[in-house]
């Protein structure tokens, strides 16, 4: 059923399909040739548990998000099935973060704010909303499970607690994901954001202060990528409480049983994210 669907969106029968290897959502996400050698990157996947409702999302925001990201060629329903059809952006994700890609993400920056802050587009909702039944570990979680850190758990939970009033007015078009299998590194080293699936909005900077951490992991400060970008006059105190959730949640459910290729990550990103707040904190 698929299958036909993107055929028909082709024009011609599929020959061949190559699933994305990076990414953790478990959706369709391929890269399908057609007889001619026509090609497309394809989204699919039913809805009712959210992943259908994300393609959908997806194929919505692909106007807003304009260059950032691939063009949508087309967008079906075909049943419970929700399918979105790209262009395909020639490269592959990014697996170290160079110095030349700092620069381009500070580029990349430059244009997220001038194009999503404020969001152009209707029929989105906070993000601090949506995360907020994901808070409250530091003071729960906290106490039995300590972070390897030096700031006490009762500061974190104090950060934490002002997740919704700091983050909740934003009015910028939010990502949410910003991670190195969700961006592409074209051969000339263009750097091009790709899953686009929520319908979000944050303050302009959370998406970058998402991302800093996985810069983080290559060796790169993010206090120092922070201080170069856009938005190096972020209230520090509002950071800090942004660090202190998304922490607060990794350290949460990396320690979860089962697919552990995403624990992995959970935890790389609770270590990078707690890391960087403890010397932000530590400095003050």
């Amino acid at each position: 059923m698929v299958r036909e669907a993107v055929a028909g969106v082709l024009g011609e029968p599929v020959v061949g399909e190559r699933a994305a290897e990076a990414g953790f959502t478990p959706s369709i996400a391929s890269l399908v040739v057609g007889r001619s050698g026509a090609r497309l990157f394809v989204k699919a996947a039913p809805v009712g548990d959210g992943l259908g409702e994300a393609v959908e999302a997806g194929a919505v925001l692909a106007d807003a998000a304009g260059d950032l990201g691939p063009r949508l060629v087309d967008a079906v329903a075909c049943g419970e099935w929700r399918i979105a059809a790209y262009e395909v952006v020639d490269g592959g994700p990014v697996d170290q973060w160079s110095a030349a890609d700092v620069d381009e993400l500070l580029r990349v920056a430059d244009r997220m704010r001038e194009r999503l802050d404020p969001c152009p587009i209707g029929g989105v909702r906070p993000y601090a909303h949506d995360f907020v039944p994901l808070l409250g570990q530091w003071a729960t979680l906290g106490m039995r499970r300590p972070p390897p850190i030096s700031v006490p758990v009762a500061r974190l939970a104090e950060l934490e607690a002002r997740w919704t009033a700091v983050l909740a007015p934003g009015v910028a078009l939010h990502h949410g994901d910003l991670r190195r299998d969700n961006i592409i590194r074209e051969p000339g080293g263009r750097l091009r954001i790709v899953d686009w699936t929520h319908l979000w909005t944050a303050p302009g900077w959370t998406d970058l202060v998402r991302l800093l951490p996985d810069l983080a992991l290559c060796g790169h400060d993010p206090e120092a990528v922070l201080r170069r970008s856009c938005w190096r006059d972020t209230p520090a105190e509002d950071v800090n409480v942004a660090l202190a959730g998304l922490a607060g949640r990794a350290w949460r459910d990396c320690a979860l049983p089962g697919r552990p290729r995403l624990r992995t990550m959970q935890r790389e990103q609770a270590e990078q994210l707690l890391s960087w707040l403890d010397t932000r904190l530590g400095r003050g």
